[in-house]
């Protein structure tokens, strides 16, 4: 899913032809750090628009709408190198940034790609929560006293050392600190 977007903002050809009939919803969508998103260029393609025109509305969406925070977490502005090997403007466009431009587009055609678009979205967010579960329980596996800090992460050290078996407090902190760098906790 990490693959290098060529100048149509789509993967490599023959990743592409590849990977179509298995799974061709996953095309619509790139994942990046858990940060899923389109973009602009495999709009217009799929929605057969010109690429300007899409850029075009997603400018005067982002002059329309009066939150400045959805517009700067939602359409993300990159640039691309384009056949002629001129950088050129690029949005990614995550799941709600996408319904909001979609809803412009009209006709049997686009409604069929919209609907598209939006279980790519939650296919790859399922496929994520799956990936951090199973990752979760390998780790748990790995080490089985984890399992209750994360359960409980309000509760103080010295509690988590009767549930975990720890003999310190200090193994407690580092466990945590651990479990942060892989993600387990958030604060």
């Amino acid at each position: 899913m990490n693959a290098k977007l060529d100048c149509h903002g789509l993967r490599p050809r023959n990743d592409e032809a590849a990977q179509a009939g298995l799974f061709p919803e996953t095309l619509l969508v790139s994942n990046e750090g858990g940060r899923i998103f389109t973009t602009s260029l495999k709009v217009a393609g799929h929605f057969h628009k010109a690429h300007r025109n899409v850029v075009r509305s997603i400018e005067r969406l982002l002059e329309e709408l009066p939150v400045e925070a959805f517009n700067v977490l939602n359409f993300e502005r990159v640039e691309y190198k384009d056949k002629k090997g001129e950088m050129r403007l690029m949005f990614q466009i995550n799941h709600d940034a996408f319904a909001v431009l979609a809803m412009g587009f009209t006709g049997k055609e686009a409604l069929a790609w919209k609907l598209d678009f939006l279980n790519a979205f939650r296919q790859m967010e399922r496929e994520l929560a799956a990936l951090k579960e199973r990752e979760a329980a390998a780790l748990y596996a790995i080490r089985p006293r984890w399992q209750p800090i994360v359960a409980h992460p309000d509760y103080k050290r010295a509690a988590l050392i009767e549930l975990t078996g720890h003999k310190s407090p200090a193994s407690i902190t580092a466990c945590r600190r651990r479990m942060r760098q892989v993600g387990l906790l958030t604060a």
